[in-house]
């Protein structure tokens, strides 16, 4: 029996470049193994996913649910929302991949933040845009003439 070969049984998990004996692989907050199981690293230490969640992952500001793993996350001045629930306060257009303008502690697209915040002109109320190449003259009655673009 002395050249026998060596025989190793038992199973191992490879996650994070080691080898681990299963029961070993845990998760930082509960201990329990994640052997199989998904799991996400933060600072170099492995969570499940219901931990990870319930420590790290933010609330939406709109609904209040946690905005899971699984989930985009959008973020505004520490502010943190589904993706489903960054919506414009008052119609309700969706802002992902827009632009938008903030006023306090609501957002609002273009035309919203345009119509309830946004500068106007004294002489013919109509709103100053950002990318406004070209201006009017004032002529001897002190009017406003546009330009002719």
């Amino acid at each position: 029996m002395a050249n026998a070969p060596l025989i190793f049984s038992g199973e191992y998990t490879k996650a994070m470049n080691k080898d681990w004996h299963g029961q070993h692989f845990c998760c930082w907050q509960c201990d329990e193994s994640l052997t199989g199981q998904r799991y996400v690293l933060r600072d170099d230490h492995p969570y499940c996913v219901s931990c990870y969640e319930s420590v790290f992952a933010n609330a939406c500001e709109k609904c209040g649910r946690t905005i899971g793993i699984d989930s985009k996350d959008l973020s505004y001045k520490d502010k943190h929302w589904h993706e489903a629930c960054f919506l414009c306060t008052t119609c309700g257009e969706s802002l992902v991949d827009k632009q938008f303008g903030s006023k306090g502690d609501r957002i609002y697209c273009g035309s919203c933040y345009d119509q309830q915040f946004a500068s106007r002109c004294d002489g013919c109320h109509e709103i100053f845009r950002a990318g406004v190449t070209s201006f009017g003259v004032i002529d001897d009655d002190n009017r406003v003439v546009r330009s002719s673009d």
